[in-house]
């Protein structure tokens, strides 16, 4: 388990030292953006793997590379909807909690994000746990992010050369063929970080109780927060009403980096 960090200091309006954005070839061939963050000092304390959420490659997950840059760590954001393309004009992400009125907008994004498969999902962070790996990273850790959380719980059980994985409001269940956090636990290999709103509908406290107690069944080596009140995707829309949520759950994940990086 995780012991409560008490080192982490926000670093304010962050920037890295070297940022680019360039392509890297995925396993069947076809080349992906990896938006790259790093200190002064590159790679050589390991580096931090985003999974984006259902809307994808965005500013949004780009500055939070800065901020893992920040901290002393390289931070690299992979597109794993390349194939997809991106969403029309017009549909972008909300500033806010979404709305009904938000939700009935995001049908090109839930369709774009149908379309990838677990498998070729694993096959793109695959590619860039290999690519970090080969440039110098010592150690990856994944870091994922809603839809992007449950997929670091599968990367967890089914990547090689990571060291950890930090999930944020990922869902614990799926419908097949994808896999299903709750039914994989027996599975994973590295050290788990699990944070979770207690607001998030979608994630109910039963299905956070039953996956804590699996993983435990299964000595894993995990932690788990849930913050009272905070609704899914807190640190992206939360940020004056869920500040003390968000300070916590990022003291936390930057202690989990520093054991597991």
């Amino acid at each position: 388990m995780c012991a409560p960090p008490d080192e982490y200091r926000d670093p304010g309006t962050p920037r890295a030292a070297k940022e680019r954005e360039e392509r890297i070839r995925a396993a069947d061939g076809v080349d992906i953006r990896m938006f790259l963050a790093e200190p002064a000092h590159g790679l050589e304390k390991g580096a931090v793997l985003i999974i984006h959420d259902i809307w994808g490659y965005t500013d949004f997950y780009k500055d939070l590379a800065r901020r893992i840059a920040a901290e002393g760590y390289a931070a690299a954001l992979v597109d794993l909807f390349a194939r997809e393309g991106d969403l029309p004009a017009g549909v972008q992400p909300p500033t806010r909690v979404p709305t009904p009125e938000d939700r009935a907008r995001m049908g090109p994004a839930m369709d774009r994000g149908a379309k990838v498969s677990d498998e070729q999902a694993m096959g793109d962070l695959q590619a860039a746990v290999d690519e970090l790996r080969r440039r110098g990273a010592p150690r990856v850790v994944i870091w994922g992010f809603c839809s992007g959380g449950r997929l670091a719980y599968v990367a967890a059980a089914r990547l090689r050369g990571l060291s950890g994985a930090v999930a944020y409001y990922g869902f614990l269940k799926a419908e097949p063929p994808r896999a299903a956090p709750l039914d994989i636990v027996g599975e994973i290999k590295v050290p788990l970080l699990g944070v979770f709103g207690g607001a998030d509908q979608g994630i109910p406290a039963d299905q956070i109780a039953e996956f804590e107690r699996s993983l435990e069944r299964a000595g894993k080596d995990f932690a788990i927060k849930t913050y009272p009140g905070a609704p899914h995707g807190f640190l992206r829309y939360g940020a004056a009403e869920h500040a003390d949520a968000i300070a916590d759950a990022l003291k936390r994940t930057f202690a989990f980096f520093a054991r597991t990086l």
